[in-house]
């Protein structure tokens, strides 16, 4: 389920979510009447009473069975209820990711999907699913003790006026301190994803011994928050604990002072006691929920950034698909590409053509190719023109554009899954056979694996070496023959053979061709050069902001 609002996490109360906080209301609705049933049952357990003992006794500890299974079903509501809403949370963190222009560091995004949704969880199922049945619970117990006597509601209830008092101040720092601590996690979690992407140099380096005293102090800085941080956690939950003790003490004092019949101070005892334990939990629910900011504080705006993002390029989009159509950019079998900043003028080249991007930035021909197949966007007010083989790239469906265009790159991570589903990634409603005949033209044999094609590729493309992904990612591209073939230096990651092999396959490819790569492979495919504008062109307005977390 979607958001509401742009950048706001979702809310709580809404679809099926309804339904399990009505229930945890009405389970925290059935302990307080248990509560008073219990209460009632208690002052039968005196001479004279209608009741057999046996049967006193029997409903006591019915009821307490009963006060038990409700409070079973209260935490399974509550962790559906947690788990259903980190669910959505965690699908816009990662579509925030999928979303054109998005640069977040891995470090990053691995901490919020991993301690920033451990604490909205914990927020949702021990906060707000106690707080729905644990405030039905504690109004109702004032109301049964009101009934015997309004002293004993007042007395219940004074303590639980203190503790609120209190709360206001400790809540704020702890607000402050899990803000401290959450921010050194994620240093941490970054210095730790850089110093893994980089152990190959680090070890060749023999540096190791340097990289784990920087991680040694990034793990100081989060053990001195943490430990600073308990130190405000445990007086919260201590005041939660202090105060039910302080309201059943009370309760079992305005008894004697008044001078109520024993039986019935007992009674009143035990639904102070039955209540004490979401007041115990008060103390747990606050921490929950300032850590749940903490949380709020990073994602909200994490999840801002990317709905702009997501406009920006629905907007150039639609932009660019409105667009009249360049004169004689229909044609079939052409290619026309025309980007604000980066072409000076539109490129348009007919089938068979071989094209070499060059330019003073070395950057300019990648963003251009980015820009073709959507991964970054325009924010200048003018629209991309993008025709392919007569269609316009911007205004037709997502799998007729995937037919239209193939990518292949240098370095391309592969997404987890079969060596058939990521051959079949961009076309998956072509057959296996036509899947064989385009690994045999790359060269690339499954056979060598015990699972062939049923091989999982994991951690972006292995079991594969670097010359068999860069033969999968050639593979992929050109899978159907999509009438325009981007190749970005290719070649860095192929053998020797595999060169070769791309040569070839360039050279008698049917479509047209844009590609950088070697001045040896530019000569053998006898390549038309098409010079890019200078200087770079930023691809979002004023460049993506910093994350908090850094």
């Amino acid at each position: 389920m979607p958001s509401p609002e742009p950048g706001v996490l979702p809310k709580i109360y809404t679809g099926r979510r309804r339904g399990w906080v009505v229930g945890l209301v009405a389970l925290g609705l059935g302990q307080a009447a248990l509560g008073v049933v219990s209460a009632w049952t208690l002052t039968q357990l005196r001479a004279g009473s209608p009741w057999p003992m046996a049967v006193v006794v029997v409903s006591i500890v019915a009821a307490a069975v009963a006060l038990g299974g409700l409070r079973v079903e209260e935490r399974i509501a509550a962790e559906r209820l947690g788990q259903d809403y980190v669910r959505d949370v965690r699908r816009d963190l990662v579509q925030a990711e999928l979303t054109p222009g998005g640069s977040t560091h891995i470090g990053i995004t691995v901490a919020r999907t991993t301690n920033d949704l451990s604490s909205v969880r914990n927020w949702v199922s021990q906060g707000v699913g106690p707080l729905a049945a644990g405030i039905p619970l504690i109004v109702g117990s004032v109301v049964g003790l009101t009934v015997i006597d309004p002293f004993l509601g007042v007395g219940f209830v004074f303590p639980l006026g203190v503790l609120a008092a209190v709360m206001v101040p400790w809540a704020r720092t702890a607000y402050q301190r899990s803000r401290s601590l959450r921010r050194a996690r994620g240093r941490m979690a970054t210095r730790i994803a850089d110093t893994v992407g980089a152990a190959q140099g680090i070890i060749a380096a023999r540096g190791a011994g340097r990289e784990l005293g920087h991680i040694d102090s990034a793990s100081d800085a989060v053990v001195d928050r943490a430990v600073d941080r308990s130190a405000i956690v445990g007086l919260i939950r201590a005041g939660g604990t202090v105060a039910a003790m302080l309201a059943t003490l009370a309760v079992a004092t305005v008894g004697v002072v008044r001078g109520i019949d024993p039986a019935v101070t007992m009674a009143a005892m035990a639904i102070a006691g039955i209540a004490s334990t979401p007041i115990i939990d008060l103390g747990r629910i606050v921490e929950y929920r300032q850590t749940y900011l903490a949380a709020r504080a990073v994602l909200g705006p994490a999840l801002a950034d990317a709905a702009r993002r997501r406009a920006e390029y629905e907007r150039a989009r639609d932009a660019a698909a409105s667009a009249p159509v360049p004169d004689g950019a229909d044609a079939p079998g052409l290619v026309h590409v025309a980007v604000p900043g980066l072409t000076p003028e539109p490129l348009r080249v007919g089938a068979r053509a071989r094209i070499r991007l060059t330019g003073d930035d070395p950057g300019a021909p990648l963003r251009l190719m980015r820009r073709v197949v959507g991964l970054d966007v325009t924010s200048h007010g003018v629209a991309d023109e993008i025709w392919v083989d007569g269609e316009n790239l911007r205004a037709v469906a997502p799998a007729r554009g995937r037919a239209l265009v193939g990518l292949a790159t240098r370095g391309t991570v592969f997404e987890r899954g079969t060596l058939r589903r990521a051959l079949r990634y961009r076309r998956p409603d072509l057959d296996d056979e036509t899947a064989a005949a385009v690994l045999e033209t790359v060269g690339l044999s499954a056979d060598r694996f015990p699972d062939g094609l049923r091989t999982v590729l994991r951690s972006g493309g292995e079991p594969l070496t670097t010359d068999e992904r860069a033969r999968l990612a050639l593979a992929r591209a050109i899978y159907g023959e999509p009438p325009l073939l981007l190749v970005a230096d290719l070649d860095r990651d192929l053998d020797q053979e595999g060169r070769a092999r791309l040569e070839r396959i360039l050279a008698d490819y049917p479509g047209v061709v844009v590609l950088t790569g070697s001045d040896e492979l530019a000569r053998a495919l006898g390549v038309e050069e098409f010079r890019l504008a200078a200087e770079p062109v930023p691809v979002t307005p004023g460049g993506r902001p910093t994350d908090d977390d850094e």
